[in-house]
């Protein structure tokens, strides 16, 4: 019943404090003294009594840790007799077992001692001691302290029966356990059997090690099981499910002599490697969290399988056998029908010609070069077509080795699980749409996308809020620590304060005594070698030369020199490109020389004035001082080959601006902070990593050996391979990027389709899991609590102070120059107050873009240009806000605003007309009726209409409008009359609002530029100039028009005005991204630059193997020799120079399913040489680096994201929401929560009373719902090509069903009457009916007129299946997240409307530019840019970065591949090349928008539903289940229920009523009022548990009000009072026990055990009864 208070930015605010305290609580630490005054001071412990440590502290004078001796075992009995007794005397045994003592969670096994116990003497370390818990006192059981203060338990009783706890053989295994060396030759030897797992094919001497592996792994089970026993008892081996792994570890190993496991012999390394686990400190603990929150992700789970069980069934209803049609040539007889006469066989009465086997051959079937799978097409308008001679029929397999296909529910629910993870996403569409047209793009945008879109968010929500908790977790530990820490602290200087002065001043002497002799204890050797040899303060020269390099050094002058230098040997290095000339590689030697002395003499220069032992104080200089060594070596051996890779080094030095660069330091703090408080989390991903590899490597490496000719003609193996470890290590590091379907598809045609699956889906999901936790665990963590502030938070450094510095030098000189010669005065008194007013007047009259401030909020700003202009003298101005076309009104009402700005009346004194009289008055009037038309709502509507419709014009601007001359002519006057209309609009608002207001607004400016480029156009048209390159250029800009639309519709414009806040903290991260490309892009370019160039044959596009041609110089020599066919070519994207190394990065970091750049680095081998296949299969290595960078790199800018939402105060619930949405949002929530639902009355009929019986009980219900899961079972099995007696089943199943569900609609519309159309899940029912009896009896009507009616009425169906989600009990968790979903929609809403203009201005922008660009890679004849749908879809399947590169490759294209002067028939447009530039723009400027706004979508359903759990919500469901389980424990409908049975009620309830057992002491925390009899009313137990749960007075009065009205029938609580409440009477019994206990003390005064066994619980603590009463206060 715990609700989260902190919302996302809350918690997000609170890193820096959570971190702090997470990191103090590591180092917490008493001194001795004060640890010795804790244990022996009995005043101290009697004011800690009633503290919760109190019970964990040994009884005052006694040792804190004692040795587990024989008389240790004769206590814990005696303990264990007294407990037994004390337990039989009590009368409530439930409780005392429910409420009873529980270990303590700071001493559990595995976790370090607490500090209030201090540090154990060394000679007691893996020693037996006895137990510190209270909870295991009276239990045999005793504790070891290994290294670093770790608790391990162990069961006191004689291991194996036979060796006690005392036997020197057991201490001596139980040393060897503890022993770190032992753990550290464990974890060795498991890291040397990986080795060895590794091998695809290991030596005969392997099998020796082997058996050595055996033994070590047997001898560490014996020596586990001799210290903890086996099985009998706590804390024994067996009882420990990770020593499971031993065992199987052995058993597996010793059957391995015995039995061949083949392909099972992943049963033998898997449990190996995890036993990792068991070793590495920590990752028990990781494991278990993350367990913990994969139970979370249940729900979500569920709803993930249900949403993909739909689609798929949608699917396999519309595509059904569509990627079976391909174009197959035509038979002869198909053109000649006479000659169909010769295939029939009329002798034995059949065909001679078989049909099916001439269409599934594949000789017949049509192929694209260098395809492995044949053209599909399709037979509708808008479907591929086929080449001339070749028809659309279906017939051979589907595609990718008849994996992708929609003939079953299964391949189809994989199809759709690709669609979800977005791997290869844009093929299946491609397929699917080139099958069956186009128009189906709708079902994919509509239903697929934002399904599959919805699941992964909220399956990313959840994982974050899983994340969260566990930190929370964390710091809620740490918090406790840390209060117990101070409240000793406290009490301990209470005690001292009341102490006299002597003892203080003694206490004192002994601290100063201990600490002298702490000092004295140090080595005097590092004192001495630090003062000879760190500290050069013994030569005179040596002081006086510091003296004078210290103000140098230390100048921040001197570091803003180091920074251009640092700047510049960056651009040094960044030039360098392929090719070179001479002269230039000369010139980059020297500089490198340059630099490099100029970094050694910064070094010498510090070392010099810090001496080396304050220079290595500090850890940048260390860092400087490495990459100097490495350059100097570098330099020193440059003419030694193999050690170009100290260049890299050099490269480093780009990481000291990070010193300088805040921004730049948070990126690498991120990486380095990661990896070392994170280091579990990653290492557990490693692991499971290595895990998948190996097992991939022994399920499937030797099947793709031996059936590689299935997947690759020439036998060779393909490139993603599991041969051997290295490739199933590529492999596995690909699907682990989401890469996994090419790969699975080459699995299942070599080795099976259901291992296959089975490994790659369990991978996926695993692989996801972990990577999300890890993600989110290093966005939210506290342990990275820097934020990115803006430039102005953050302290100035070194850098800072000297630009300051020389800025107010320069400006000072410059402007008092300006004064002096401008007021001819010499002399001065105080100039700095003269520059301030000069800067004053000069920003006065600047006009500075103010889009928002930050302390405004979101749904009120307006994007605006502001005016700062001087207050005149008997005048003021206000301004206020308002939407975009609205005035500020003055004193005058609606008078519009100067014309101009003061400025200019100030210089034109013309202009100042005078309004009162004559033709001013006459131009006033006029400009007030302007202002009016543009103020009119009417207006503004009729200019959206306006803008709409010029929009629509544009999109019929393709390719074929040359050739439809009605429709040229048509589209020419509607663009003059949207011209004309828009240019009338402009004038008017120029009048009405003035010049100065118009120009002074953003959107304003907008429509004002898109205008002039309409004029332009028409201007040229008029004078015949439309031909001209630049105005042709230019009229491709008139598809910026639809932007327009973005300053009428508010929701966009909010989401517009929210991302130009964040450009500030975008641009900061994309600097820092920049960089770190930099970085990869110059280190690409000293590994690749001039080695992708390829020797070709263009004739069979294929390239010469190296036997053939091995460099350039053979490659021209062919050429010289007239082969025409042959050239020399280079990949379109290369590493050359650092621009196209640029491009290189933005294609693996945008699209990394593009492999040709991965490929061709592989192949690569020298400069200007022929490739050879993976030749440099390593080199994948630098893009695994470049995957794992931006990784960190996209944590960083949503980092930049989150801080801008944050920083500007969008910190609600409500984000990229205007203030209507914001309303209807939380109306949404208030009507699906608090929606009351009026019971259907009992009929009086007695018939009619029954069957209201029958319907309303719980088992009907779940009967039905039976039904309708088998509903689903019939539309699953349905599979393509299935038997006729199939078919006939099937439709006598489903009319079963629907029989079915039309008897429960004819039994409820029966019982309930009318009223059963007042519920929304009756009304769904009865639809469902309703269409299924529709389409079962006129299924042959529709099937001819509406053919895909018919498809979807089993589908339809499938929606009654969403009740499951309203009855189940563990669905209420989906249900909060569909709700927080859908509060979330209004935003999405609106980012998806700006997203659409960005698409649809987009396409238009493709279409102009690219519509005659020849086809290749991913343009053919459907997808291209030739028309707006067409070029709709393209920019639909780049909205997600997928597969974009494809439709650049071809806009790259320069002669000669592409011909400038190709004829296009019937048109006049001549050339099918276009400019690569232009491509690259656009297509990066596309990818870079659609990621942003994706970006954005998943935040906002993010925070939704991180938010979602601020405060648990109550509907009426909820009172209807209280109501249900109150009338179980009170059946007469009393309203009451005894006291006694309120814990078993409160167990019984539902969440988030619901208050588990153990519950005795919360129930009488609630305080309810006791009637006569022990008894309590409903009303009090529904609203105090409510009060739990809401904490609105409001929300409550609503509640109580419901509650007494559903029982005001019965109400019989006013005839009684209360007499008493839970709270006191638990009190009173306490206080009764306490009297009974000391009246039994004073009779028997000898009898002192039984009384100290109770009051004393296991040596200090305080009893059950003392803790209970502390509780109660």
């Amino acid at each position: 019943m715990t609700s989260r208070k902190m919302s996302f930015f809350e918690f997000w605010r609170s890193r820096k404090e959570r971190g702090a305290l997470l990191e103090a609580a590591n180092q917490l630490r008493l001194h001795p003294s004060q640890l010795r005054r804790l244990l022996e001071d009995s005043g101290v412990r009697a004011a800690l009594q009633n503290t919760r440590m109190a019970s964990l502290l040994p009884p005052v004078g006694t040792e804190v840790f004692r040795r587990f001796m024989p008389a240790s075992l004769g206590e814990i009995q005696q303990r264990h007799e007294a407990e037994e007794e004390r337990e039989n005397r009590k009368k409530n045994k439930e409780v005392s077992k429910k409420d009873g003592p529980k270990p303590a969670s700071e001493l559990e096994a595995g976790k370090p001692l607490p500090f209030f116990y201090g540090d154990p003497p060394s000679k007691l370390l893996n020693t037996p001691l006895e137990e510190l818990d209270p909870y295991y006192q009276s239990q045999k059981t005793f504790i070891t302290l290994s290294r670093g203060n770790i608790i391990q338990r162990f069961n006191a009783e004689p291991a194996c029966c036979l060796l006690s706890p005392f036997s020197p053989l057991r201490n001596l295994a139980i040393n060897i356990l503890n022993h770190s060396l032992f753990s550290l030759f464990i974890t060795v030897t498991i890291l040397i059997n990986c080795v060895f797992m590794t091998m695809s094919d290991p030596p005969a001497w392997s099998r020796a090690v082997e058996y050595v592996f055996t033994a070590i792994y047997t001898f560490e089970t014996v020596i586990k099981v001799v210290c903890r026993g086996l099985c009998v008892g706590n804390f024994t081996f067996l009882r420990d499910p990770w020593n499971w792994l031993d065992i199987i570890v052995i058993s597996t190993a010793y059957l391995a002599e015995f039995v061949d496991f083949g392909k099972c012999s992943v049963l033998i390394t898997v449990p190996r490697v995890l036993k990792l686990i068991t070793v590495i400190p920590g990752l028990r603990m990781t494991v278990g969290a993350l367990v913990q929150s994969a139970k979370r992700l249940a729900g979500i789970i569920v709803l993930m399988v249900f949403c993909l069980s739909v689609f798929a069934l949608i699917s396999l209803q519309l595509f059904m056998g569509s990627l079976r049609q391909k174009c197959i040539i035509m038979p002869p007889w198909m053109g000649n029908l006479s000659s169909n006469l010769d295939y029939y066989d009329y002798e034995n009465g059949h065909a001679a010609f078989d049909f099916d086997e001439y269409k599934n051959s594949s000789v017949n079937q049509y192929f694209l070069p260098g395809q492995l799978d044949a053209l599909l097409c399709g037979n509708s308008s808008n479907a591929g077509s086929c080449p001339e001679g070749y028809v659309c029929m279906k017939g051979g397999a589907n595609p990718n080795y008849g994996f992708t296909n929609y003939d079953s529910f299964g391949w189809t629910l994989l199809s759709l699980f690709r669609l979800m993870t977005q791997d290869f996403w844009e093929n299946l569409v491609m397929l699917t749409l080139r099958a069956n047209g186009t128009n189906y793009l709708i079902f994919f945008m509509l239903v697929v996308f934002p399904g599959c879109f919805c699941i992964l968010s909220l399956f990313l929500a959840v994982v974050a809020m899983a994340s969260s908790e566990w930190e929370e977790a964390s710091i809620a530990e740490a918090k406790q620590k840390e209060g117990e820490f101070r409240q000793i602290l406290q009490v301990l200087k209470t005690r001292e304060e009341e102490e006299q002065g002597a003892g203080r001043a003694e206490v004192s002497e002994k601290q100063a005594t201990e600490s002298g002799e702490d000092q004295r204890s140090r080595p005097q050797c590092c004192s001495t070698f630090t003062d000879l040899f760190l500290k050069w303060r013994c030569c005179g020269c040596c002081r006086w030369l510091k003296q004078r390099l210290s103000p140098f050094v230390m100048s921040p002058f001197f570091d803003l020199g180091i920074v251009i230098c640092l700047i510049s040997n960056t651009i040094f290095i960044a030039m360098e490109h392929y090719p070179m000339t001479m002269e230039f590689e000369e010139l980059l030697s020297i500089a490198d020389l340059v630099f490099t002395a100029i970094f050694t003499a910064e070094m010498v220069l510090r070392l010099v004035a810090m001496e080396p032992y304050g220079y290595f104080q500090v850890g940048w200089h260390i860092f400087d001082s490495i990459i100097v060594a490495t350059s100097l070596v570098g330099l020193a051996l440059a003419d030694i080959e193999g050690l170009s890779f100290l260049r890299f080094f050099q490269l480093m030095r780009v990481f000291r601006l990070a010193r300088w660069w805040p921004s730049f330091h948070m990126w690498i703090k991120i990486i380095w902070t990661s990896l070392r408080s994170l280091r579990n989390l990653i290492l557990l991903l490693l692991i499971m990593v290595f895990i998948f590899s190996v097992a991939g490597m022994q399920l499937f490496g030797k099947d793709y050996k031996e059936c590689v000719c299935r997947i690759a003609h020439d036998c060779e193996l393909p490139r993603w391979h599991m041969h051997d470890f290295f490739n199933a290590f590529l492999s596995i590091i690909r699907a682990l990027c989401g890469q996994w379907i090419e790969i699975l598809w080459d699995c299942m045609e070599v080795s099976g389709q259901a291992t296959c699956l089975i490994f790659f889906v369990m991978f996926v999901v695993i692989g996801n899991f972990l990577v999300l936790n890890l993600f989110l665990t290093v966005l939210l963590s506290s342990f990275t609590s820097d934020s990115l502030v803006a430039p102005e938070k953050n302290e100035k450094n070194t850098l800072h102070i000297a630009v300051s510095r020389i800025s107010r030098a320069v400006m000072k000189t410059g402007m008092l120059e300006h004064i002096f010669v401008s007021l001819g005065k010499k002399n001065h008194a105080n100039p700095d107050h003269t520059v301030v007013d000069s800067l004053h007047e000069y920003r006065k009259d600047n006009m500075t873009l103010n889009l928002l401030t930050a302390d405004q909020s979101v749904p009120k700003a307006e994007i605006e240009i502001e005016l700062k202009m001087p207050e005149n003298e008997g005048e003021k101005k206000k301004r206020c806000e308002g939407q975009q076309d609205a005035d500020c009104k003055d004193q005058k009402g609606n008078t519009p605003e100067n014309c101009c700005a003061d400025k200019c009346y100030r210089c034109c004194p013309f202009l100042d007309v005078d309004t009162s009289r004559g033709g001013g008055r006459f131009w006033s009037n006029f400009r007030k009726t302007c202002f009016l038309i543009v103020q009119h709502k009417y207006f503004e509507l009729f200019i959206i209409f306006i803008i709409l419709l010029s929009s629509v014009a544009l999109v019929f601007e393709d390719i074929h409008l040359q050739q439809r001359q009605v429709l040229k002519v048509v589209v020419e006057t509607a663009d003059q009359v949207f011209t004309y209309l828009f240019l009338l609009e402009m004038l008017l608002k120029w009048i009405g609002y003035g010049l100065k207001k118009y120009f002074t607004d953003a959107w304003c400016w907008l429509d004002f530029l898109i205008l002039d480029v309409f004029l332009v156009s028409l201007m040229a048209n008029m004078l015949g100039f439309s031909e001209l390159g630049a105005i042709q250029s230019l009229r491709t800009l008139r598809a910026l028009g639809p932007l327009r639309a973005l300053s009428r519709f508010k929701g966009p414009r909010v989401v517009v005005e929210v991302l130009v806040l964040s450009i500030p903290f975008i641009i900061d991260a994309v600097l820092v991204l920049q960089m770190v490309w930099l970085i990869f892009s110059v280190l690409g370019v000293n590994l690749f630059a001039g080695k992708f160039y390829y020797c070709f044959n263009e004739t069979s596009e294929e390239l010469f193997s190296v036997g053939q041609v091995a460099n350039k110089s053979e490659c021209a020599h062919l050429i010289m020799e007239n082969y025409t066919e042959v050239r020399w070519k280079n990949l379109m994207i290369n590493y050359d120079n650092v621009h196209n190394g640029f491009q290189s990065l933005l294609q693996l970091a945008a699209s990394p399913d593009i492999m040709d750049l991965r490929y061709a680095a592989v192949d690569s081998r020298e400069v200007e040489s022929q490739p050879v296949y993976e030749s440099n299969q390593y080199m994948s290595l630098y893009f695994i680096c470049f995957s794992i960078s931006s990784f960190f790199s996209l944590n960083f800018f949503i980092r930049a994201i989150i801080n801008s939402l944050q920083r500007h105060k969008f910190g609600g619930k409500y984000v990229f929401m205007t203030e209507e949405q914001q309303k209807s949002s939380k109306a949404m929530k208030t009507r699906f929560f608090k929606k009351p639902q009026t019971p259907v009355p009992r009929p009086k009929n007695q018939c009619q009373a029954w069957l209201f019986d029958l319907v309303t009980k719980p088992h009907f219900e779940v009967f039905m719902v039976v039904m309708i899961c088998l509903n689903m079972v019939p539309l699953m099995v349905e599979t393509y090509h299935q038997s006729i007696e199939k078919e006939e089943a099937l439709y006598w199943c489903n009319f079963l069903f629907i029989v079915i569900f039309f008897i429960e609609f004819i039994l409820k519309i029966t019982a309930f009457g009318w009223r059963y159309f007042t519920d929304r899940w009756n009304i769904l029912d009865f639809l469902v009916i309703a269409t299924s009896i529709v389409g079962m009896f006129v299924a042959d009507l529709m099937m001819m007129y509406l053919y895909l009616v018919p498809v979807l009425c089993p589908v339809f169906r499938l929606a009654r299946i969403v009740r499951i989600l309203y009855l189940s009990r563990c669905t209420r968790g989906i249900r909060k997240l569909l709700v927080a979903f859908m509060m979330s929609l209004p935003a999405l809403f609106n980012i998806g409307l700006l997203f659409f203009l960005i698409m649809f201005t987009f396409s238009i922008l493709g279409m102009f530019n690219f519509a005659y660009v020849k086809p290749g890679a991913a343009i053919d004849d459907l997808f291209n840019f030739e028309t707006f749908w067409s070029s709709m879809v393209c920019m639909f399947m780049t909205s997600t970065s997928a597969g974009w590169f494809g439709l650049l490759y071809p806009i790259l294209n320069t002669p000669p591949d592409c011909d400038p002067y190709a004829e296009h028939p019937g048109l006049a447009v001549r050339g099918d090349c276009s400019s690569p530039v232009t491509g690259i723009i656009f297509f990066t400027t596309y990818v870079l928008l659609s990621f942003l706004l994706v970006l954005h979508l998943y935040i906002v359903v993010f925070l939704q539903t991180f938010n979602s759990e601020d405060i648990e919500e109550l509907c009426d469901d909820d009172l209807q289940r209280f109501y249900k389980t109150w009338r179980k424990f009170d059946p007469d409908s009393s309203q009451f229920i005894e006291y006694s049975k309120l814990s078993d009620f409160c167990n019984a309830l539902q969440d988030p009523l619901r208050i588990p057992k153990p519950n005795t002491i919360k129930l009488i925390q609630m305080d309810l009022p006791l009637f006569p009899g022990d008894k309590i009313h409903c009303v009090d137990v529904f609203l105090t548990l409510a009060a739990q749960v809401l904490d609105d007075s409001e929300k409550m009065g609503t509640l109580k009000a419901r509650m007494e009205e559903m029982l005001k029938a019965s109400s019989s609580k006013g005839s009684h009072e209360p007499i008493s409440s839970t709270l006191r009477r638990k009190q009173e019994e306490v206080a009764a026990k306490v009297i009974q206990r000391a009246y039994r003390k004073h009779l028997q005064p000898g009898d002192t055990k039984e009384t100290a066994v109770q009051s004393v619980d296991g040596g200090g603590g305080v009893s059950d009864s003392s803790r209970l009463c502390g509780a109660l206060e």
